[in-house]
């Protein structure tokens, strides 16, 4: 018997935590809220996985010092939850400093009672 999926609203806070995570650099939430079998791509179009992105955040390589959330949506199909919107980003990654604006698509899946990142694209957006 598969367990009921939660509302939008639990997904929407699981959202929030993820980008909570990525401005705090909290490498154990993002462990916690990122599937094993992650993958994405980046602004830029590069892939990367789960292991790329908690590396990243652990060897201090990525600091986001801003992170704001807007345009946010979800829709939930079956246990399957999409989230949308657009991200203001600042930060460093190494020795680069970065600010863009990016329209996001995140896939979540219900797992052991709780969302996970499984994949996402970022498209970066005019200033």
């Amino acid at each position: 018997m598969t367990a009921a999926v939660t509302p939008d609203g639990s997904l929407l806070d699981t959202a929030r935590r993820l980008a909570d995570a990525e401005r705090r650099g909290d490498v154990g939430a993002l462990e916690d809220l990122i599937g094993a079998d992650y993958a994405g791509y980046d602004p830029a179009g590069r892939h990367q996985d789960r292991a790329v992105v908690l590396r990243a955040y652990a060897d201090g390589l990525v600091r986001v010092t801003i992170l704001d959330q807007s345009e946010l949506s979800t829709r939930v199909v079956g246990q399957v939850g999409l989230v949308t919107g657009v991200s203001e980003f600042q930060g460093r990654q190494g020795d680069e400093r970065f600010d863009f604006r990016l329209r996001f698509l995140d896939v979540y899946a219900w797992r052991d009672g709780r969302w996970q990142l499984v994949a996402s694209q970022d498209t970066r957006l005019p200033r």
